[in-house]
């Protein structure tokens, strides 16, 4: 026991000396600073504030086709991110293949990220989207599921609305 408790203490020691702290620096920095956002990505983040801000026409866009698509479905979304909870796996991804063939890329969320029989499509509406395009999805959508049989998830969306 006074072994173990002399080389504990010895490590100790060791690992608080000048030469630790420089190794570990000079080798595990990729280990330390791993999780950071890099600076292309900030600078990314932070133009696309200013575009939104000078840029009204796309928040008020982006909210058109939220109301398009809540107006073509029945669906009360509050958010151009839609999770369309529509069951099985085999399902989710099911449709997710059909709309891919209408040029549709929906993603089939799927277990280990939601609970079994709770698979979603993920839908992403942009500004860039059109009147059109909402109208497409939905007949192709309408095809694969039933909007009045399936759940969906809609996070409070803290955007400003115009």
């Amino acid at each position: 026991m006074l072994f173990t408790l002399l080389l504990f203490l010895g490590l100790k020691c060791y690992m608080n000396s000048k030469k630790w702290k420089q190794l570990i620096q000079s080798r595990g920095r990729s280990f330390i600073f791993s999780t950071s956002t890099p600076v292309p990505i900030a600078a990314a983040a932070h133009a696309a504030v200013i575009v939104a801000k000078k840029e009204m026409w796309r928040r008020r866009a982006i909210w058109n086709r939220v109301q398009d698509f809540r107006d073509l479905t029945g669906i009360p979304i509050t958010s151009p991110i839609i999770s369309l909870i529509v069951g099985s796996e085999a399902t989710a991804l099911q449709a997710s293949r059909h709309l891919l063939e209408f040029g549709f890329h929906i993603t089939a969320i799927r277990p280990p990220t939601v609970a079994p029989n709770s698979c979603r499509l993920r839908i992403a509406l942009s500004a860039a989207h059109t009147l059109d395009d909402v109208k497409n999805l939905t007949a192709a959508l309408s095809q694969c599921i039933n909007f009045s049989e399936i759940g969906f998830y809609c996070t409070s969306w803290n955007a400003a609305r115009l």
